[in-house]
């Protein structure tokens, strides 16, 4: 593809991450010709930094709930197509108290969420963790995870195996407006514009930042490390600490005792944003982590006592001492309190994405569909060229009645 010049598509998308590839893949399946548009060589940003986990029984009623369910439908999908293992493994959150259970007893009442409550004998059957001192567990049996280092690798391969979807990578915008991107030394012109920046949203054109009261961007510390005694661990592993993270936890009944609790028993992890998730990569080592940090721009210090008390946590759940850290990273991901998904119109036909929190990998392939059902709803009811500089392209709806 031309690295200069105009570039013709029905929908341009910027940014290769999960939340642009939701909607660029969402485009293809309504038949669209889509080109992205990525700042980096390859993917290096928030969505190669994480757990794969998809913590879809954790979700807040309503939306966020209905993205991740269709989500999960997407990565089954594409995981196929792609040559990208989807486990289905589920996740166990373990309960070490009463009031804890209680909770998690409240989410498995919700049969949507597909989480069944279970006592501590059946939670060593399902992960090779010890059993003594746990009360019991959800287990959240419709979440599932991918191998985060590969998965936008092999989503963003198979988009590009696609005759009708191209991706430009190394590519700065600098500039947009109705039916128009602009990017280094090209134009694209597309009636339609998705922006998805993640944790680069800083770097945008002043007219396409998005703005939020309390938007920030969150820092995470995050480790891999060794598998105990090479044991596998198919379901996603979690703690009460978790509890203090999640809506679907925050909104049972009895959770302002839980939190009382937690933070006069743990301050210093409650202080440090720690609540620790285990998932395990293809080759064995387990991914561990995370602390939460905010502001932008982020700390670029790595603190060393935070790490040692991720591990401690680490440690206690998977009942050994043995673990060796075989690398140290930090996430990033946008953050804003309120609703986690951040939807701006700075021009006609140009939307702003943003997951701000941090679900991108649980809910983008279902948020991406709404945001483009309302682009093609309003394209379909313009009457005036989508640019001022050239005749559109053949009309976007056209080719949505065509190719459905």
């Amino acid at each position: 593809m031309k690295r200069s010049g105009i570039v013709e598509a029905d929908v341009c998308v910027v940014g290769a991450g999960i939340v642009g590839l939701a909607h660029a893949l969402e485009a293809r399946r309504l038949g669209l010709e889509v080109v992205v548009l990525e700042r980096d060589a390859r993917a290096v940003g928030a969505s190669v930094r994480n757990f794969g986990h998809c913590f879809i029984s954790a979700m807040a009623d309503g939306e966020a709930l209905d993205y991740a369910l269709l989500a999960r439908r997407r990565w089954l999908e594409l995981g196929g197509q792609a040559g990208l293992e989807v486990h289905q493994g589920g996740s166990l959150v373990v309960a070490r108290h009463e009031d804890e259970l209680e909770l998690l007893e409240g989410v498995a009442r919700d049969e949507r969420r597909g989480a069944r409550l279970i006592g501590a004998g059946e939670v060593s059957r399902l992960a090779p963790i010890p059993a003594a001192g746990l009360r019991g567990a959800l287990h959240a049996t419709l979440d599932v995870r991918v191998d985060p280092r590969q998965a936008v690798v092999r989503l963003a391969a198979l988009f590009e195996q696609d005759p009708g979807a191209r991706i430009l990578w190394g590519v700065n915008v600098h500039g947009a407006g109705p039916g128009r991107i602009e990017a280094d030394r090209l134009v694209v012109r597309a009636p339609i514009a998705v922006i998805c920046p993640g944790p680069g949203y800083p770097t945008l054109p002043a007219d396409l930042r998005p703005e939020r009261h309390g938007l920030t961007l969150c820092r995470l510390q995050m480790l891999r490390v060794n598998a105990p005694g090479a044991r596998q661990y198919l379901p996603a592993l979690l703690t009460g600490l978790s509890l203090l993270r999640y809506p679907a936890f925050t909104a049972q009944a009895g959770f302002e005792r839980v939190r009382a609790r937690i933070e006069a028993e743990h301050p210093e992890l409650v202080a440090a944003g720690i609540h620790l998730i285990v998932t395990q990569l293809p080759g064995g080592d387990l991914i561990v982590g995370d602390t939460h940090d905010y502001g932008d721009p982020p700390a670029p210090f790595a603190c060393e006592r935070l790490d040692r008390l991720v591990l401690a946590e680490a440690s206690r759940l998977l009942g050994t001492e043995a673990l060796h850290v075989r690398e140290r990273w930090q996430g990033i991901y946008p953050y804003a309190p309120g609703d986690p998904f951040m939807v701006t119109a700075p021009y006609p036909g140009v939307r702003v994405v943003e997951v701000v929190s941090g679900v991108g990998m649980t809910t983008a392939m279902g948020l991406a569909p709404r945001v483009l059902a309302e682009l093609l709803k309003a394209k379909a009811g313009a009457t005036a060229p989508a640019s001022p500089v050239a005749a559109p392209p053949p009309s976007v709806a056209a080719r949505v009645d065509c190719g459905s």
